[in-house]
Formats: C-alpha cells, sequence, structure tokens
C-alpha cells in the first residue's frame, strides 16, 4: 500500500515539474511591454541608452521583437527583445543605428534580417545592400578550382522612416545555404576546408543622399553596446562603389 502511495506521490511531482519546466521554457510569449515599461527596462538595464522614445515595437516572429527608440541624447538607437525563460528580456542595446544582420537563429540564413535606425542629421534618402562573395581560385593535390563571384543588390529607402528591417531575400538565404552545404560536404578534406567560399562571402551597404552621391552617416556610427542574452548580430560594412562590379 505504501509503496503504491509513494508512486502516485512521485507521479505527481513529476508532472508538476514538467509542468513548471514547460511554463518556464516553452509556454507561449505573454503579451508585449508597454513602451513605457520598455523605457524603464532599457535604462535600468543599460543607463547609457538614455531611452525617451520607443518609435515602434517590430515583431519578428513570436519570440523575437526588434524596437527602435530615440535617447535623451538624441541618438536614434535599437534594442532587441527576445522571450525567454518566461520573461521578455532585453537580448541587446545599441546606440547607433547603423546596419546590423540580426541571425535571429543563425543556423537558418532564412530567418536573417537587415536592421537599422539611420539619424535623420545624415540626410541619406536610401541605400543600396549587396551581398558579395570574391572569385576564388587555387590548386589542391594537382586540380585546379575555380569559384565565380556572386553579387546580389537590395535598394531600401530612408524616406518615411528612419528606421527599418528587412528579411533576407529568398535567393540570399538560398546562396548562404548553398555555401554552408558546400563546406560541410568538404569537411573531410581539412586542407580544402581552409579555403571554402564560406569565408568570403558578404554583405555591405552604400549608403547615398539626396543627390544620389555616396554619403558617410557621421551620426549613425560610433556608439555604445550592451547584450544580456545571446543574440547573434554581424556588423554590415560600408562598401565604396569602386568594390562594386558593374556591367559595361
Amino acid at each position: 500500500m505504501k509503496k503504491r502511495l509513494w508512486l502516485i506521490v512521485i507521479g505527481i511531482l513529476t508532472l508538476a515539474v514538467l509542468a513548471i519546466i514547460y511554463w518556464f521554457y516553452f509556454s507561449k510569449p505573454t503579451s508585449f511591454p508597454t513602451n513605457e515599461r520598455l523605457i524603464e527596462e532599457m535604462n535600468n538595464s543599460f543607463p547609457s541608452a538614455a531611452a525617451s522614445e520607443i518609435q515602434e515595437t517590430i515583431s519578428v516572429d513570436d519570440n523575437n521583437v526588434l524596437v527602435p527608440f530615440i535617447s535623451k541624447n538624441d541618438d536614434y538607437s535599437l534594442s532587441y527583445w527576445v522571450w525567454k525563460r518566461h520573461k521578455w528580456r532585453i537580448a541587446s542595446i545599441d546606440t547607433t543605428g547603423t546596419p546590423m544582420l540580426w541571425k535571429v537563429d543563425r543556423n537558418h540564413p532564412s530567418s536573417y534580417r537587415v536592421v537599422w535606425n539611420i539619424h535623420p542629421e545624415d540626410q541619406l534618402s536610401y541605400a543600396a545592400f549587396y551581398l558579395r562573395k570574391d572569385r576564388g581560385y587555387h590548386i589542391i593535390k594537382g586540380i585546379e578550382h575555380y569559384e565565380p563571384g556572386v553579387q546580389m543588390m537590395k535598394e531600401v529607402s530612408f524616406e518615411e522612416k528612419s528606421y527599418g528591417m528587412f528579411q533576407l531575400p529568398e535567393e540570399w538565404a538560398a546562396f548562404m545555404d548553398s555555401l554552408s552545404e558546400f563546406g560541410t560536404a568538404k569537411q573531410e578534406d581539412t586542407f580544402y576546408y581552409r579555403f571554402s567560399p564560406e569565408q568570403y562571402m558578404s554583405i555591405g551597404w552604400i549608403p547615398y543622399d539626396q543627390q544620389n552621391h555616396e554619403a558617410y552617416p557621421d551620426r549613425s556610427v560610433n556608439g555604445s553596446g550592451f547584450s544580456n542574452e545571446n543574440v547573434y548580430l554581424d556588423y554590415i560594412r560600408i562598401l565604396d562603389e569602386s568594390e562594386i562590379e558593374t556591367v559595361e
């Protein structure tokens, strides 16, 4: 009788523990915090953020939200929020709005987002974003290998809003996936793997002013940052037109 009672108690406790674990780690997100609460949490966690105005809350998916904001110092900034351990948490804050690549799920390029919050004083009209891979040539075990260069472009306007986000175009994500698969397939040849084309791939941008001239976003760079959770952000380098291949 006692043994049966103990089994019942253990079963109840096991179910209770599983329920708590599910509630803590796997429960669906609650409603996103109010703007006032967002500002309070950012300034408590990272006083240098000096957040004063939330511009918008932009949902990436159920568990990730981008929040562009303006600080008391007139910085146009970005904050990244994640639903984790049964709470909306600040993953990262950047007091500048220079474009960044947010790898929401770093194993799946289709989840990647390019995000920005350009300061109006920079007077940028638009930008051209490029996915680029250099040409490659090497000889391995007497066999010549040539890898063609790749260049893809997406143009984004800054006219309507200072901030924004776009998901990587399908062809960009597919190309990045193909490089990853290529590298995995070649891992058995460690010498060849050192020359995987993936290491030569990058995303960059060229900002333009109202006269379609290249411009440098002085007010949108050189700030400070804060990270509290695992969030994968890559800096997007400013390119020069001389680096871009054009069709004659």
